[in-house]
């Protein structure tokens, strides 16, 4: 068995400026885009706790313009979404969100507020609703694309409709999750680097959300971290979920020791939700 490898803990700075930042863009980094800032990237509420706030910072140039709606996603094999007209567990029905259109001029942010009303009959389990930022049109500007400075040889307007979504979570009862690391295989990414693909299983009332970290034990006895992926989610209904691992090394050696636990985060920190180990 591998060594448990327990994470570095990062240093506080004391400099004011500094440590206003890290608490407003703590959490960002998965979902930060050319024109928008989300945070958090993922919402729980619970019985306890009924209401939580989403923060868009738009960090482009130009005011941008976003509806506020929700829709319902299933979670592929890979991890990807497709689009759902409904879900038998959607969340969307018992949260109340304001304001339903925001306007953010560059550099400055809106906060929009989550409220569930969770009816007293509902069964125990977890429901989930994707909350979708959504741009409009209203600040485009179209006087490049008209009269003689237009685009030469262009035939037709493409705007992109740019949306960014977040999962949002509704649970009722103990919050209990099965998973487990069922496969791990050594295979080759685009650029022919070793990469681990992991399979991992899950099943129950609630989603279970985590990192995969990579360990390798090499022939010679040297033990080392070798790759990570973070936010790892398995929602209600997705029971088989592939991850693919970028390493931190060229390729795997023959007879080398391979590792992989899923260590829970934010609400399953501390625990390990799955692990096994393959010889290569």
């Amino acid at each position: 068995m591998l060594p448990f490898y327990q994470p570095s803990i990062r240093r506080r700075t004391l400099h004011i400026f500094s440590l206003f930042l890290a608490l407003f863009f703590s959490g960002l980094t998965n979902l930060t885009h050319a024109s928008l800032m989300i945070k958090p990237t993922r919402v729980v509420m619970d019985e306890r706790n009924r209401s939580a706030e989403v923060t868009l910072l738009n960090n482009s140039s130009t005011t941008k313009t976003y509806r506020i709606l929700w829709e319902e996603k299933k979670q592929k094999l890979n991890g990807a979404y497709g689009g759902l007209d409904e879900y038998e567990f959607s969340a969307s029905q018992f949260i109340r969100h304001s304001p339903r259109k925001v306007t953010i001029k560059p550099g400055e942010y809106q906060k929009i507020k989550l409220r569930v009303r969770m009816p007293k009959d509902i069964e125990n389990g977890e429901y989930r609703s994707h909350l979708l930022m959504k741009v409009t049109e209203d600040n485009v500007d179209f006087s490049k694309y008209i009269g003689d400075d237009r685009p030469k040889g262009a035939s037709a307007i493409i705007i992109p409709r740019l949306s960014f979504s977040i999962p949002v979570l509704v649970r009722k009862g103990k919050l209990e999750t099965q998973s487990d690391i069922t496969s791990i295989t050594v295979t080759k990414n685009n650029e022919g680097k070793d990469i681990l693909r992991v399979g991992i299983a899950h099943e129950g009332l609630f989603s279970s959300f985590g990192n995969l970290t990579a360990y390798m034990k090499t022939p010679t006895g040297k033990t080392q971290e070798v790759g990570i992926a973070n936010n790892i989610a398995l929602f209600r209904g997705t029971d088989k979920r592939m991850v693919d691992i970028p390493l931190q090394i060229p390729s795997v050696p023959k007879g080398a020791v391979v590792q992989v636990l899923y260590k829970g985060e934010d609400e399953f920190e501390g625990q390990i939700l799955g692990k096994a180990a393959i010889r290569y």
